[in-house]
Formats: structure tokens, sequence, C-alpha cells
């Protein structure tokens, strides 16, 4: 009997669905980051570990790797030559790595044309016209990830110690994160330079709360966000006549903050990614 994975790999962590040929579900599991770019070997025990619990979980043995296909959405993968290395590594029959853009996508709307916008940890957006795919974004931490919560807290950051040198002006945002740190400047310093996107991304939540309150620094990150944002989703070809998503644990709350041409088109995603993987694996390889 053969099987198909769909893998979706992130900086915050990977989810794993494990089903037959037809699509039916039999195991599911999560494990460890699985950003192939920022850390290469960890994502690639974190997958293997995840894909053997689903084995575990759908009580088969791990030796059905060899009958397995996988179609693996990871963070990273349109960077370097990662995912071919990474392609190489993997136990199954046959697989395929694409970004994880895509197999949200995939999810999302289905095989039509359209676009979505995947604000997590990090941030990619696709789009999809005429059947040809195309990544706005997805750079990474260091140089991209516009509308993420890895650089929503990074600019906190910034923005915080600039209030401290008297660049701009204190609010309840910056005052209560230099409070985290007893306003050492010193020691903010020295901590982030172990931070990975996730660290950085466990301050975003914080942002949006202050944004209710009406906090005028929370107001500059998101707005600033915001119009990075809106101009990686005209460029991924964001129409509205056409299918449109906004998703991931960001998106729902940068939607009320874009323009309405955005609020008014955006659809409930049709299906999550991993279903988007299943869905690609089924037409790649049977």
């Amino acid at each position: 009997m053969k099987y198909l994975f769909g893998v979706d790999g992130g900086g915050s962590g990977c989810r794993v669905i494990l089903t037959s040929t037809q699509g039916k579900t039999l195991g599911k599991a999560e494990g460890g980051p699985a950003n192939i770019e920022t850390s290469f070997i960890t994502a690639r025990e974190n997958i293997i570990d995840a894909c053997k619990r689903a084995f575990k979980n759908a009580k088969l043995s791990e030796n059905n790797f060899d009958n397995s296909f996988a179609i693996l959405g990871l963070a990273g993968s349109n960077l370097g030559n990662y995912a071919s290395q990474l392609s190489d590594k993997l136990p199954f029959a046959n697989n395929k790595i694409l970004n994880d853009g895509e197999i949200t996508l995939e999810g999302a709307i289905g095989p039509v044309d359209g676009c979505i916008g995947a604000l997590g940890t990090g941030s990619v957006f696709v789009g999809r016209k005429n059947g040809i795919t195309k990544l706005t974004g997805g750079w990474g931490f260091n140089l991209g990830d516009d509308g993420s919560g890895a650089k929503l807290g990074k600019e906190l950051i910034k923005l915080s110690i600039r209030c401290h040198d008297g660049l701009n002006e204190h609010t309840d945002l910056t005052l209560e994160f230099l409070k985290k740190f007893k306003h050492n400047i010193k020691l903010i310093v020295e901590t982030a330079k172990s931070f990975k996107p996730k660290d950085y991304a466990e301050f975003a939540p914080e942002i949006f709360k202050a944004m209710d309150a009406q906090d005028k620094n929370a107001k500059r990150i998101i707005e600033s966000e915001v119009i990075l944002i809106e101009q990686s989703l005209m460029a991924s070809g964001f129409n509205e006549e056409n299918a449109f998503c906004l998703i991931g644990g960001l998106g729902k709350l940068f939607l009320p903050f874009l323009n309405d041409k955005f609020i008014n088109s955006c659809k409930p995603p049709k299906a999550n990614s991993l279903q988007g993987a299943i869905a690609i694996a089924k037409r790649e390889f049977f």
C-alpha cells in the first residue's frame, strides 16, 4: 500500500498529515521548527520525527517510508539550494519541496487564480494567474518577512531603543517592553544576539493589543507594515474579481487595518495548508 505525506514547516514548528493515495487522513503529528534556511539540520530532524509520529498515530510501521510520497511546503525552500539538499536526505520513496506559501495557496483557494498573504512567524505572498504561481517576499527574516510576527517584534525592539535614546516619544507599549529588561539596553542587545525569528514573533500580540488601546507607537509599527502588506498583495497579482485570503496567525489581526478593497474581497480559506499539500501530492505522484 502507498501513502501520502503533507508537511507544512515554518519558523515556529511543523505539522504533518499522513493519508491514503485517495486523501483519507490516517494520522497527524506536530514537530519543532522546520525553516530549512535558518536551521537546516534541525529542520530535517524535526520533519522526520513528526512523520514517524504520524505513522505511530496511524498504527503503521516506519518501514512504510519506502512506500510514501511527500509534498513538503517549507519556509526557506526558495533560498539557496537548501531544498535540493534536503530532498536527497529524506526517507520517502519520492518527495517534492515547495515553499510553504504554495501549499497554503492551494489549500486556501484551490487550483484557481487568486492570491493569498500568509502572515505568521514569517511571511510570504503568493499569487496564481493562468495556472502560473508567483511568490512575492518570503526572502527570510534578515531581508524580508514584511508583515510577519518576527519583523513586528524586531521593530518593537528597535523603536523601544529609539525612545530610550530620545529619538521618539515613549508610549505604554515601549515602556512596558523595556520594563521586561529592567530598562537595560545592553541586556536587550545581548539577549537579542541569540534570538531566532520565533523569539521576535513572541512580542507581536502585544503590539496588536496596544493598537486596540490606540497606542501611538503600536500604530506607527502596524501602519508601516500595512503599507508593505498591501504593496506585496498587489505585486502578487491581487484582483478583486479573483479569490483572495489573508491567513496565518496574524492575517486576521492585520485585515481590519487594510484598504476596504482587500477587506471586502477577503474570504475564509477553503482548506488548510496540509490539505493543500495532499491535493498537490495526488496530482504530482498519482
